[in-house]
């Protein structure tokens, strides 16, 4: 079968950004897919699904609190071993998991406050257990709420809550959620929402004062009591993880018996252990790059070996820094838009993607009517057009000197393309660069280490321009406001690289952040989607695909939303076919 690259219309979660998904190719086997057999006389034997992911991608605590490990790697060890209020759906619409339904503002358990703000109230299923029998009960949520909320710990998860003011416990099954402002975002809490932790095993402890001893705990780590399909039974760092099916977990005993997720050295290990069959699947949280993968689409399309395929969740962006206001990007429009038509973005996405996504003109998911609106209305796409980026620079007074590079009267055009290290992330900073260059803008990639302690600040300090993704979210469309910047009292955390700064930006976002209806707020959003690509602070490269590849008769992975792009987020529901 050959590779193709599939778009695919998804029903829209009304007050969010739309999702969109990115097809690789489908290469499922036949009808009676292969497994190992039994008969009446023959006890089953159990089914057990083993994960790999990348060993540097090993978390500290399967329940998010802290840092858990890099980017969505994370989310697979959530999804397995603990759980949240609510789930996207592969449409990216939300539902219920832990909680019996989502708050409504028809319902009255969503209110807007006269004086500003919001209440939400959220009921708990009954019957929810933790893994040691426990009932999980509305006081574990406030408890999470506090620990992700004391400053003397490192127990910050990622998302809206910096916008709660308070958790509070209305009976057992029943919490109530006060908000600053009002924000679509209230009637969502997944694996960033209000965070559960076992109080019954660590009230006394955290109740004790000593913070180190607290963080210390082993049921922090290797010792963990989630909510989730599987119960962590066994954790051998720098190697594996294990868990069994909780036989009372409240969605269903799970259909697989035995998790296991390993630890390996790097792409290529990931991609030779699943060709070999030591691995079952490859998840969308081992954040493996396009051309490793590659060759199992080609080898499984031969043989109805399995299934690969990607999630678009978010757009490959050179970021350009503004906190020097000498840097001739900052100082005129035109520069911007004449570095955009110099990189020819078509021959990225054929050479380093493999043809396998495609080029981004705007930061919008593919198949949001947002998206559709950008191209309707007419908003500039800066093809790639070298001829027109020299007219821009000669309106600016930059010419092309004998050896082709720009200059004006303060001499030559120069800058340096950074990124990280890992994976194919230098040979396309070194693409980009030669890129700019022919045009005659002279850059020359400039990667670092991802593993250095200070990888953050050197992101947020980048000299000249940086790749880095831009990925979909709720709050996405507010990446680029002064509250992302890094900064050394934050520890250089934010999505605002290059310091890009505009307070019609912090307003349309506040407006599109505040708002609930579903119209004025996709207008809200279409409105930062033109400013971004009219003013142009950072620069859209290709739609950033997210792969993930397992086997022929695992059944259950695949499409996700981007929204939470991990594969595990069903996994008490995946099996594995016998013959």
């Amino acid at each position: 079968m050959n590779v193709n690259l599939n778009r695919r219309r998804m029903k829209v979660l009304a007050p969010v950004v739309g999702c969109a998904l990115l097809l690789l190719s489908c290469a499922t086997g036949p009808s009676s897919p292969g497994g190992s057999t039994t008969s009446p006389s023959t006890p089953a034997q159990p089914k057990v699904v083993i994960i790999g992911l990348e060993a540097d991608r090993e978390p500290d605590s399967p329940a998010l609190f802290g840092a858990s490990g890099s980017g969505s790697s994370a989310l697979e060890h959530y999804y397995a071993f603990h759980s949240a209020l609510t789930v996207y759906d592969p449409s990216g619409t939300a539902a219920p998991l832990m909680a019996q339904k989502l708050p409504s503002l028809q319902d009255g358990d969503w209110k807007v406050l006269p004086e500003g703000g919001m209440e939400v109230t959220w009921k708990l299923k009954p019957g929810i257990l933790w893994h040691d029998g426990v009932p999980l009960t509305s006081d574990d949520l406030v408890f999470g709420y506090q620990l992700n909320v004391d400053p003397e710990l490192p127990t910050k998860i990622p998302g809206s809550l910096n916008n709660v003011t308070g958790v509070k416990a209305i009976d057992d099954q029943t919490i109530q959620v006060t908000w600053k402002t009002v924000s679509v975002e209230g009637g969502i809490s997944g694996y960033d929402g209000i965070p559960s932790a076992p109080r019954h095993l660590l009230g006394d402890l955290y109740a004790s004062g000593d913070k180190q001893a607290f963080q210390n705990s082993p049921l922090w780590s290797t010792q963990w009591v989630g909510l989730g399909p599987y119960r962590l039974t066994q954790w051998e760092r720098g190697s594996f993880m294990e868990g069994i099916a909780f036989d009372q977990f409240f969605a269903g005993r799970p259909k697989i018996d035995r998790v296991i997720m390993k630890f390996l050295g790097d792409a290529n290990a990931i991609v030779a252990n699943v060709l070999s069959g030591d691995i079952d699947i490859i998840p969308l949280g081992a954040q493996l790059d396009v051309p490793p993968l590659v060759p199992v689409q080609q080898i499984w399309s031969a043989s109805n070996g399995g299934t690969t395929g990607a999630v678009a969740k978010g757009v490959r962006t050179l970021y350009l820094q503004f906190k020097d206001p000498g840097g001739p990007w900052a100082q005129d429009l035109r520069v911007r838009q004449a570095m955009l038509h110099a990189i020819d973005r078509d021959d990225i996405v054929a050479n380093l993607e493999s043809g396998l996504t495609q080029r981004a003109d705007f930061f919008a998911p593919i198949g949001d009517p947002v998206l559709e609106l950008a191209r309707s209305r007419g908003l500039p796409e800066y093809k790639f057009d070298p001829t027109r980026a020299a007219q821009l620079m000669s309106e600016v007074g930059w010419t092309r000197g004998p050896d082709g590079t720009f200059r004006n009267a303060a001499g030559p055009f120069k800058t340096a393309v950074a990124t990280s290290n890992e994976g194919a992330n230098p040979q396309e900073a070194a693409v980009v660069a030669s890129q700019l260059s022919a045009a005659g803008f002279s850059a020359d990639p400039a990667p670092y280490f991802q593993t250095v302690a200070n990888r953050n600040e050197q992101a947020m300090n980048f000299p000249g321009t940086l790749i880095k993704p831009l990925n979909f979210s709720i709050s996405s469309p507010g990446s680029l406001r002064q509250s992302q910047m890094g900064t050394p009292q934050n520890g250089w955390a934010g999505t605002n690289y290059g310091g890009y700064l505009n307070p019609q930006y912090e307003d349309l976002f506040r407006t599109y952040a505040n708002e609930l209806d579903t119209g004025r707020r996709q207008e809200a959003l279409f409105q930062i989607v033109k400013l971004v690509d009219e003013q142009l602070p950072v620069l859209p490269i290709f739609y950033v695909p997210q792969v993930f590849a397992f086997r022929k008769g695992l059944n259950g992975p695949g499409m996700t939303a981007y929204l939470q792009a991990a594969s595990t987020w069903n996994i008490g529901s995946w099996d594995i076919s016998q013959s």
